[in-house]
């Protein structure tokens, strides 16, 4: 559930930490309760959280939340991870928002989710900003803002983070919160796909209909790895493309194969179309 990368805290407790670490490793994070790695480990890192080390509560935070060695338990995840935000632990910001996001042992709240989430991303964490991106892009628990929705995915980005790679590409791709620039929409969904990311597929494919980067087989092909990786978006275009024979090929059988896949999806476009070509009326 939670993030594990982190920071090291080597002010106080440092070597027990680090210890706990190595026999936690050992464990290879387990989740059997009678494991004496997992117990021991676990007892150095309340040591170690006790004598104020951040890194320690942070660990014992994700401890309580994914149930390593322990019976699963949000409010004692919370109150690790919030002693170690307090402090500016940038992992335990960002899992402390996770649970204001999702409601983990705490009262489900987009502020606090948002707020959590900025604190870890202004501390350097890639993933925080490409969810404080989100969250200004959809104005969930702050005002929406396409133009910082539009910084916070560049500068996650620009760290390596495939998702916001993707969202900045179709902010390019869109107009969204600044101009539109197709080249950099078609470099950053490749970089996106590169680093992993499927669903840039559909926007690469889309891409590739375009006048100036025209290229039927290199769309399809997107379109159909976006497909094949559960990508709604990317069946309805299918769909489309069928029933439209944007390359001059296309029938009915498959515009219906692909509108269907997609509204089993609950995709509102596909919906429609498929329900036109079956000709029923609303």
């Amino acid at each position: 559930m939670f993030l594990v990368r982190a920071q090291f805290d080597s002010r106080v407790a440092a070597a027990t930490t680090r210890w706990a670490l190595v026999v936690m490793y050992r464990s290879r994070f387990t989740r059997n309760y009678s494991s004496r790695f997992i117990r021991r480990a676990l007892a150095l890192l309340h040591h170690a959280a006790e004598a104020g080390n951040v890194s320690a509560a942070g660990f014992l935070g994700l401890a309580y939340g994914d149930a390593w060695g322990v019976e699963q338990d949000y409010a004692q995840a919370v109150h690790w991870l919030q002693r170690a935000a307090d402090a500016g632990h940038r992992l335990a910001c960002y899992n402390l928002g996770m649970c204001y996001d999702n409601g983990y042992g705490v009262p489900q709240s987009p502020a606090k989710a948002f707020h959590y989430y900025r604190r870890a991303a202004v501390l350097g964490d890639s993933e925080a900003m490409q969810a404080v991106g989100s969250f200004y892009f959809r104005g969930d628990g702050v005002a929406q803002d396409l133009t910082q929705a539009r910084k916070w995915y560049r500068k996650s980005a620009r760290l390596g983070h495939a998702d916001a790679m993707c969202d900045l590409a179709r902010c390019y791709q869109r107009g969204v919160g600044g101009p539109r620039n197709h080249r950099l929409a078609v470099c950053w969904f490749q970089s996106a796909i590169d680093g992993g990311c499927t669903r840039a597929h559909t926007g690469l494919g889309l891409e590739y209909t375009r006048p100036e980067y025209q290229n039927w087989s290199l769309a399809r092909h997107h379109l159909e790895l976006a497909a094949e990786a559960n990508q709604a978006h990317a069946m309805y275009m299918l769909g489309r493309w069928a029933t439209e024979k944007w390359d001059g090929t296309g029938n009915l059988a498959d515009a219906r194969f692909w509108f269907e896949k997609a509204a089993a999806q609950h995709h509102e476009g596909a919906i429609l179309q498929l329900a036109e070509l079956l000709g029923e009326e609303f």
